[in-house]
């Protein structure tokens, strides 16, 4: 093998090939190969995470309660002359967090860390929101940038989706409540709204699909759309080419329609 031979063959070997595509293309090519609409498919990925952001946010103060109480760490609930109070067991020298061996139950650091039944409803309610606030501006969104998505898909989606947020943060909050005064643990009231409020919401979710809860809902505002405004428009229509055909025959303008 000559040298010109070997030089061509190494360089062969080692050939690398790029293909430069615009945004576009990119998009198109994903598309085809997935058969997913790209935009569908970012929506689709956003609602999970708005569904459950509350959850990885409790699950979080869950682990932090953990660490600086300990997997075993209790708590009892005290309440002297009239006034509510949080108890901890063990040794407070080596917490970080709580520091005191009690609190008031309102204290805003028993609240944050959702200790005790004000403090669990609290985080729930609070979770509650933080999905609203997510889920509902990105209904609006899809249904902005959608070309297939109409309003009483956004609407029926929203309502549904609300309903569902209402019913397991219910749930949620009457099983943390349960848990605050069956057991001393002090993670047990916010580990049990988690369990329960995302079990919750994928019952929800399953019975929505199975039964098609959303699709007849949607239905039902596209009937009385129809029946209202559509029948309203159509007759509005009708008297408009009435007009034109009176007009573009010399008929007498109004006639059958006013008089």
């Amino acid at each position: 093998m000559t040298n010109a031979t070997a030089i061509k063959s190494l360089i062969k070997q080692n050939t690398q090939v790029m293909d430069i595509f615009s945004a576009e293309d990119l998009i198109k090519a994903w598309e085809q190969t997935t058969g997913k609409d790209i935009a569908q498919a970012a929506y689709s990925t956003a609602r999970i995470g708005a569904n459950y952001a509350a959850a990885v946010l409790d699950a979080n103060t869950a682990l932090k309660l953990i660490k600086d109480l300990g997997i075993d760490g209790k708590v009892v609930l005290k309440s002297v002359n009239g006034t509510q109070y949080v108890i901890f067991k063990g040794y407070a020298g080596t917490r970080s967090i709580f520091t005191a061996t009690r609190y008031l139950a309102n204290n805003p650091k028993v609240v944050d860390m959702a200790i005790g039944k004000i403090g669990a409803n609290r985080a729930i309610m609070s979770g509650a929101r933080l999905t609203i606030f997510l889920v509902v501006p990105l209904n609006v969104l899809n249904y902005i940038l959608s070309d297939q998505q109409t309003m009483s898909q956004m609407i029926g989606t929203t309502a549904t989706d609300l309903v569902k947020v209402g019913a397991a943060s219910a749930i949620a909050s009457i099983a943390a409540t349960a848990a605050a005064t069956l057991t001393t643990l002090a993670a047990g009231p916010i580990v049990v709204a988690i369990v329960v409020g995302v079990a919750t919401a994928l019952a929800l979710d399953a019975l929505d699909k199975q039964f098609g809860v959303t699709d007849a809902l949607i239905k039902a505002l596209d009937d009385a759309y129809d029946n209202t405004v559509g029948e309203f428009g159509r007759q509005l229509n009708q008297v408009e080419r009435r007009l034109k055909w009176q007009i573009m025959n010399g008929r007498p303008v109004g006639q059958g329609i006013f008089y």
